[in-house]
């Protein structure tokens, strides 16, 4: 009986462990220093979810923003897919990358639509135009640790990757008025072929609720952003070219 009861409790603790395996070790989000230098800029290829041309995207990183006296950094991201345009410039802290105001401006032919989000100790005041030229105003309460949607894959460069690294990030998206966590999770090493060259690079995961995204980011400094395939559309961007800092 004393054997069977043995069995019996180790059977239960190899499943436990079993079990454990799959939940990732979570750590504090803590970032390094920031690895970009003022002015670079990455244009990516961006090609839809069964893998035909769509357009491209280009991401710039600036030094200072109007609305921050401290230290601060402002990315500006411009898609432009099937002659549509999106343009998004997100305004944030050097320490911490925490959003201070961002502002989305997409152009359908000769529409235009824009959304400007402040924040401010846990608020988002948002100003919505729409392509009929109506504006409308809306608050909406945040955590205070809550980062712009846009600027995750910024924030995932300026993390302490190593194998099996996680953390997880609070994201919130005004447009949607989308809150989310958001758990990356480092999947291990990959060398990466992309149109900008051969990289080798960190595997990420990030995990939402309902969806889950890829990235690889570049083993060495400055940990370019190299490939991203959206979770939610299937799009994928992958790097054209790269230039490191204002020429």
């Amino acid at each position: 009986m004393k054997l069977r009861i043995t069995i019996i409790a180790t059977t239960l603790l190899l499943l436990l462990q079993l079990v454990g395996c799959g939940n990732p070790d979570i750590q504090p989000l803590i970032l390094d220093p920031i690895p970009w230098a003022d002015g670079e800029q990455s244009l990516y290829a961006v090609t839809d979810i069964d893998g035909n041309y769509a357009g491209t995207a280009t991401f710039t990183l600036d030094a200072g923003a109007a609305t921050i006296d401290d230290e601060a950094w402002t990315l500006r991201r411009e898609v432009t897919t099937q002659g549509d345009q999106e343009v998004v410039v997100v305004e944030m802290s050097a320490q911490g990358l925490r959003p201070s105001l961002s502002t989305l401006v997409r152009l359908f032919g000769p529409d235009r639509q824009q959304v400007k989000a402040t924040y401010e100790r846990g608020q988002v005041d948002m100003e919505l135009t729409t392509a009929r030229d109506v504006t409308t105003f809306e608050r909406r309460n945040v955590p205070s640790d809550a980062r712009d949607q846009r600027t995750i894959l910024l924030l995932a460069r300026a993390l302490p990757l190593t194998e099996g690294y996680a953390t997880q990030v609070t994201s919130y998206l005004p447009v949607a008025d989308l809150l989310e966590r958001v758990t990356i999770v480092v999947e291990g090493q990959e060398t990466v072929s992309v149109p900008a060259g051969v990289y080798p690079s960190w595997h990420l995961s990030l995990q939402t609720a309902d969806s889950e995204s890829e990235a690889w980011i570049a083993v060495d400094a400055p940990h370019q952003l190299v490939k991203f395939i959206d979770g939610r559309n299937g799009g994928t961007f992958e790097l054209r070219e790269y230039s490191a800092e204002r020429e």
